[in-house]
């Protein structure tokens, strides 16, 4: 089946959504979000892009972006999302994908919209029960750089320049709204994933989806029972420990029918 074709922006800023392979985790800890943002800043010199917003979570990642004429959209992540598989891989000693194929994108041609997706993105840890409000405690995200006078990697610029300064930022981020955006993952209420990793963690004793797929199929059963009946939902069981789906429902469904 052919895929549809992508919406050219006719200011060449689009609102990008990068998830992990099968949903699984882009980031297992501090250093892999770091060095996401090494290689953010380097291709921003390579490829001429702005970087306007952008969130870091913990299986897909937001980045409201402004490219030059001379590299197009399809170029920045291809070559962005290749050395950080190709990173991620080595360090993890794993093979195989780690996002998942195609990128989402959308056009965002006008000053409202891009406000509407720069508050989208920073509202994402919000949504996710990791904070109770924008810039209160995590810390992958833009709203620091727009917050304060740091030297992260987000091009603030045009965004005050639009809402008109520091305070009238903040004042935009006081509230939540309805706007959905590039709304791909329509989470439900669940436990945190900083939870369901730390229930992971004191079940299995594996510290990253890698060492859980080491386990004997007998330990990995085991642990995927009780993992379940402590709460942590069959997606984040999936995302968090790499165990493809079919196979976390099907030994659900054995247990309960013995």
């Amino acid at each position: 089946m052919p895929r549809n074709a992508r919406q050219k922006s006719i200011t060449r800023t689009y609102h990008v959504v990068i998830k992990g392979a099968d949903r699984q985790l882009l980031f297992e800890e501090k250093r892999d979000y770091e060095k996401y943002l090494d290689f953010i800043n380097y291709y921003k010199q390579e490829c001429q892009f702005e970087l306007l917003a952008y969130c870091l979570m913990s299986n897909h990642v937001h980045l409201l972006i402004r490219h030059s004429p001379e590299y197009s959209l399809e170029t920045i992540f291809r070559r962005l999302n290749t050395s950080y598989a190709i990173w991620f891989n080595m360090k993890y000693d794993r093979t195989g994908f780690v996002q998942n194929g195609r990128y989402f994108s959308e056009p965002v041609d006008s000053e409202r919209y891009l406000l509407t997706v720069a508050k989208y993105i920073h509202f994402n840890p919000t949504k996710a029960g990791l904070e109770p409000a924008p810039g209160a405690s995590y810390l992958w995200s833009s709203f620091y750089d727009y917050q304060n006078h740091f030297g992260g990697p987000t091009d603030t610029a045009l965004i005050l320049s639009i809402i008109g300064g520091r305070e009238q930022f903040q004042t935009l981020h006081l509230t939540d709204s309805d706007d959905k955006c590039l709304d791909i993952d329509q989470m439900r209420k669940r436990l945190p994933d900083d939870i369901a990793k730390d229930i992971i963690q004191e079940v299995s004793n594996c510290s990253s989806p890698t060492e859980f797929q080491k386990l004997s199929l007998i330990a990995r059963n085991r642990n995927i029972l009780l993992i379940h009946k402590k709460g942590v939902s069959i997606r984040q069981i999936n995302r968090l420990t790499g165990t493809p789906r079919g196979v976390i429902e099907r030994i659900l469904a054995k247990n309960a029918s013995e």
